[in-house]
């Protein structure tokens, strides 16, 4: 495995910044570097030993304050992964004997297709976060470096974007619809077990019936580093397995899936994340002199409508997409068309207030589900913790609206738990700010080189 952390040229102004926050961010570096593998960066060094797309964009995101360049060379190096139909999938395995417990040998992709590098993936993607982090990255080099960037880029990254709704939106209604929670990024938010539960394997629902989840914890393999209350029950995570056989079957194509027992979402927060990457890739574009398909720039204006028919009564909801109904489950998913821009400046506020209330926001950051959800598990992955991505994006949002005191708060909240902890998490409890999942996690210090570089 090659190590690529040495690369890091430097070459970025340091900020000043007091002594405890100075080690901090030594810490956060110190990470980054472990986890370089020479092109890109894993996620962690045991859990996590590949490469995640939404991870990598992230990850870029703090890198262009180290090295612009190996930012850029992060994002880039997804491109390799893309398989000829345009698909960016949310996994690319790297050249590894570490066990991950949904590798290649789960997914078979290599049945299917060939992506461009010759690497093996999963047959699934993840939030198109690529733009959002192109354009992050550009805004550290000079014209040119950034005019040769975007144009390596470009090509794949339209490809990637018509994609999405050529296969993921067939009826054109501007909603692009997920296979996998895996996709979402948010494996087990109460959305995505609800929806996804009735699919589970004869097995699992004969134990959950008899006993409960606790028989098929020695099954597992993914408990390894981080305990299995701290991830989603095994009794989910053998449904997830068995929606990526089906998935295998169908050869990940979406027309065949449709006729499947698969569960489809038209998920908020992906297509949030989308309808902004959207407005990035134009600004990409005008900056080469590249004119965007008709066709993509249509759904591009029909995805910003669309995400109005997911509201109701001020609140966001993803949506299944057979039958169009939401699935009323609040979760942050519903916070990201904030993020997203959709949000009519009348309803602003009382989103504002609901995420700085006790439910969400409580004193480190927002809860991926509300504190007083029956489902909310303060060290449970997805199902009440707080993540730094999350809080990111969050916030961008904020600032964008004019909320500035709101974002400079929540900014604020992320780093004192990373602080607290003296350590890069996966993510955090609300309650007591202490850490959970994964421990030397990219994004987390990624994402707090930029929160110090840029909010000090």
């Amino acid at each position: 495995m090659r190590t690529g952390g040495d690369r890091y040229s430097h070459t970025m102004p340091v900020p000043s910044l007091p002594a405890e926050l100075a080690a901090l961010r030594e810490t956060a570096v110190s990470v980054l570097r472990g986890n370089d593998l020479g092109d890109v960066t894993r996620p962690s060094p045991t859990l996590y030993p590949h490469q995640w797309l939404w991870d990598s964009c992230f990850i870029a995101i703090g890198l262009r304050h180290l090295d612009p360049a190996r930012a850029a060379a992060e994002i880039l190096s997804l491109l390799r992964g893309q398989w000829p139909n345009g698909m960016i999938p949310h996994v690319i395995f790297a050249e590894t004997t570490d066990f991950y417990h949904a590798g290649p040998q789960r997914w078979r992709c290599d049945r299917v297709t060939t992506t461009a590098g010759g690497a093996q993936s999963t047959g699934v993607t993840q939030p198109p976060m690529i733009a959002e982090a192109a354009v992050r990255v550009g805004e550290m080099m000079s014209a040119s470096e950034r005019a040769a960037f975007y144009r390596q880029l470009y090509p794949g990254l339209l490809r990637f974007h018509q994609w999405l709704y050529l296969e993921r939106d067939p009826d054109d209604d501007g909603l692009v619809s997920l296979v996998h929670s895996w996709e979402s990024g948010m494996d087990n938010t109460p959305t995505w077990m609800e929806i996804t539960r009735p699919v589970a394997p004869l097995g699992v629902r004969v134990l959950r019936r008899v006993s409960s989840d606790d028989a098929l914890d020695a099954l597992r393999r993914d408990s390894k580093e981080v305990p299995p209350d701290e991830r989603l029950t095994s009794g989910d995570l053998f449904t997830l397995y068995r929606i990526v056989r089906e998935l295998r079957r169908a050869h990940y194509n979406f027309r065949e899936v449709r006729r499947t027992i698969v569960p489809l979402v038209q998920d908020v927060a992906f297509n949030a994340i989308l309808v902004r990457a959207n407005e990035h890739l134009t600004t990409i574009a005008a900056e080469i002199g590249e004119v965007i398909p008709t066709s993509l720039r249509r759904s591009m204006r029909r995805s910003r409508e669309a995400i109005n028919q997911l509201v109701v009564d001020g609140v966001y909801y993803s949506r299944d997409f057979r039958t169009h109904t939401l699935l009323r489950h609040e979760t942050i998913a519903g916070l990201l068309p904030l993020y997203a821009g959709v949000v009519p400046e009348d309803r602003v506020d009382a989103m504002v207030k609901t995420i700085t209330s006790p439910r969400y926001w409580s004193r480190f950051g927002v809860a991926s589900v509300p504190l007083d959800d029956p489902s909310f598990l303060p060290r449970c992955y997805w199902q009440g913790p707080l993540w730094v991505n999350m809080n990111w994006l969050i916030a961008d949002g904020l600032e964008r609206y004019g909320r500035l005191d709101a974002a400079d708060d929540l900014r604020r909240n992320t780093v004192d738990v990373i602080a607290a902890s003296g350590a890069m998490y996966e993510y955090y409890s609300p309650l007591d700010g202490s850490g959970a999942g994964s421990n030397r996690f990219s994004w987390t210090a990624a994402l707090l080189l930029d929160i110090l570089a840029t909010n000090r």
